[in-house]
């Protein structure tokens, strides 16, 4: 026997499905938020996306396990048109979350994906680099661009024509326990229209009620910032990164996927250092002897994603009363006037807010460094590993003390220190 509506749980599967739709477009445009939710947001898109494709193989098989109402009355192309689109549907369903799952697998910054919170969440095998990621981000907004724009004007737009102009059974063969064939006012007035209104009005309700709970202005990028207790995060870093991580990046993901290539982008994320694991030394000489120091204590904000080096940033500033060559005597020369002079100028700086990819895992932080009261453009050539949370990096680097002042009198000659110093800087940091 020919069935005369959908099946039962096909029609409340549509509906779920069609609130799911409408809450991700919502929530794709909220990512054009930057306030301190957006990281949120991402993580909650990539979780909504799974289950849409979890449910979208769902309504697939129950397709397949009961039959379908026949075909409405109706010239041949509207027919194949009607196909087309229930088909882009599906292609759509399932393609956008498995886009969306490969731009956060391509990330070359690994940020775990939870689903909801709870359930963890595997990569794809794919390329992991900035190409790649930016390939599948493409395709992802383009997917998305088709649903939003063509795929639902198209059924919403067919689905009122047939009811207000043809009269048929078109929707109402799809709505919760409603038998065909009721007049159009009584169809309205009857209470299971409400439930599917209910459910998409719902949607974009939640939906706006999540962008609009979070702060509206925008805030400054979440930094992370290493006291000179190794391990300990001052309390305006701790709640910041909660705030980053917690809600990926990492956000990048992030590691991120979002409904156009430029939403794919997300909140940069936070990294704590590891004092234990890392080292700010220098190598120079004294008279021919070689001479080795460091600094023990720094502290370290740093907001970094390769994939978004616009938005990324660093400043480390050094406590230059705490510099040692395991030489007491020297070190107490060191911080003299005649070098550091950490009366007047105790900490030595350097912030930078733009960086250089130079292909591989080999960066340049272009920023400006100032120590001993003066300030010059100072670049950072640095290597970046990342593996999971983890990131390491190692840096050398050439700094001309005498551009600095440091050294003078006597100690300005090179004849027995010379002006270039070696810089060695090794960071283990970890994102939350």
């Amino acid at each position: 026997m020919q069935p005369v509506t959908y099946h039962r749980f096909s029609r409340y599967l549509h509906w779920i499905m069609a609130a799911l739709l409408f809450y991700m477009v919502f929530l794709g445009w909220s990512f054009d938020s930057d306030d301190s939710g957006r990281f949120a947001r991402f993580q909650l898109h990539k979780s909504v996306g799974i289950l849409i494709l979890f449910l979208t193989v769902l309504r697939i098989g129950l397709r397949e396990a009961y039959k379908a109402p026949p075909e409405l009355p109706g010239p041949k192309w509207q027919t194949g048109a009607a196909k087309a689109v229930h088909i882009g549907f599906y292609v759509l369903m399932i393609g956008l979350p498995i886009s969306g799952w490969a731009v956060v697998s391509a990330s070359t910054l690994k940020i775990p994906t939870e689903l909801f919170g709870v359930i963890p969440w595997p990569h794809l095998p794919v390329d992991v680099s900035e190409v790649s990621h930016d390939r599948f981000a493409n395709l992802h907004g383009l997917l998305a661009k088709l649903l939003i724009y063509l795929l639902i004007p198209l059924h919403v737009g067919a689905a009122l024509m047939h009811h207000f102009i043809h009269k048929d059974e078109a929707i109402t063969r799809m709505l919760p326990g409603l038998e065909p064939k009721p007049s159009i006012v009584a169809s309205l007035l009857n209470w299971r229209w409400i439930v599917p209104l209910v459910i998409v009005v719902g949607a974009f309700a939640a939906a706006f009620g999540l962008l609009h709970g979070a702060p509206s202005s925008p805030v400054e990028p979440a930094v992370s910032e290493i006291t000179d207790a190794p391990g300990q995060a001052s309390s305006e870093g701790e709640a910041e990164a909660v705030s980053a991580v917690s809600s990926v990046s990492v956000s990048t993901e992030e590691e991120v996927a979002s409904s156009t290539a430029s939403e794919a982008r997300v909140e940069v994320p936070v990294w704590s250092v590891d004092k234990a694991a890392s080292h700010i030394r220098f190598k120079t000489s004294f008279q021919g002897a070689s001479v080795n120091g460091g600094f023990s204590a720094y502290q370290a904000r740093i907001v970094f994603d390769p994939q978004q080096l616009d938005r990324s940033s660093v400043k480390v500033t050094i406590d230059l009363t705490s510099v040692s060559t395991s030489d007491a005597d020297r070190d107490s020369t060191l911080k003299s006037s005649s070098f550091f002079d950490v009366t007047n100028h105790p900490q030595a700086v350097f912030e930078a807010r733009r960086f250089t990819a130079s292909g591989g895992n080999k960066y340049i932080a272009r920023g400006k460094l100032t120590l001993h009261g003066q300030t010059r453009d100072f670049d950072l050539p640095f290597t970046l590993d990342i593996s999971d949370k983890t990131a390491n990096v190692a840096a050398t680097a050439t700094l001309d003390r005498l551009a600095f002042g440091v050294g003078s009198g006597e100690w300005a000659s090179t004849s027995a220190i010379p002006a270039d110093v070696t810089l060695d800087i090794k960071l283990k940091a970890d994102t939350k």
